[in-house]
């Protein structure tokens, strides 16, 4: 019997949502939520917030998106015989691309994987999956990049996705600062602007609103508790929206939205397949 180990890390600061019309946008996943090995997706779990509580860091709590994003590239790596953050299909080219397709929108995103072969995987993946969940997180806390990845104290959640066939196992780990998270946008058509309505899990008071690098002046903004409304001329191309918090002079932007304002009306977001 025989057991090979092999791992890859990777942060990426890069989301944008691509162009929307006069409509309501929930983000929700592309992906169905595809089963994976759960017993060792706990263990992984437990065993990466111990590192962080060792070096007194706040644990990482579990989001749904980031398992399903998780899950889907560890079941595309191993039904399309690869290994490696780049996929070879457009949809799910980069782990932001994929984390964005998985329905959120955070500025900062990471992601570990690693793969086991050998006859011996499945073994312990039955017998013995506390082993395996050791040594998965051992060698990634081995690896100075994978290490950073785990004990990055921006970071607020995760999502792990063990996915086995045969002899392969895939463990893809994403990560991702949710503190700001966008819940949906609704866009009003009013005159000759669009009225974006951007829903936030938290209260908006501190954020400030950049358009294409440039502070929007709060006479044009309305801030409710959990919503920022901002106008966006129609039909004057793409912009770059992006929410931030002010930190000992330093803006810190958590979220950014790319619109493109010369789509159809009633077109919904579509897939995202490359930056800008």
């Amino acid at each position: 019997m025989f057991f090979i180990l092999t791992i890859i890390g990777v942060t990426l600061t890069e989301i944008r949502i691509d162009a929307f019309g006069d409509t309501t946008a929930k983000f929700v996943s592309l992906y169905p939520e595809y089963p994976g090995n759960t017993i060792l997706e706990g263990k992984i779990i437990k065993l990466i917030n111990k590192k962080r509580i060792e070096q007194n860091l706040p644990e990482l709590s579990v989001d749904p998106h980031l398992r399903i994003a998780a899950r889907e590239h560890s079941l595309e790596m191993i039904e399309k015989s690869y290994f490696s953050h780049i996929s070879p299909l457009a949809i799910n080219r980069t782990p932001a691309i994929r984390i964005y397709n998985s329905g959120l929108l955070q500025y900062k995103i990471g992601e570990n994987i690693a793969q086991n072969v050998g006859t011996l995987m499945p073994v312990l993946l039955k017998g013995d999956p506390d082993s395996l969940a050791r040594v998965i997180v051992r060698c990634w806390m081995e690896s100075p990049h994978h290490r950073e990845n785990i004990l990055d104290p921006d970071y607020t959640h995760m999502g792990v996705g063990a996915v086995a066939r045969d002899t392969i196992l895939n463990v893809t780990e994403t990560f991702a600062d949710i503190s700001s998270g966008v819940d949906s946008v609704i866009v009003e058509n009013k005159g000759s602007n669009y009225l974006m309505n951007i829903y936030l899990s938290h209260s908006t008071w501190s954020m400030t609103v950049f358009k294409d690098e440039c502070i929007i002046p709060e006479d044009f903004l309305e801030y409710y508790s959990k919503r920022i409304r901002v106008p966006i001329k129609i039909n004057s191309g793409a912009h770059k929206i992006e929410l931030c918090s002010k930190d000992r002079g330093m803006y810190l932007c958590k979220v950014r939205i790319f619109i493109q304002t010369n789509a159809a009306r009633g077109e919904l977001f579509q897939p995202l397949t490359e930056f800008n």
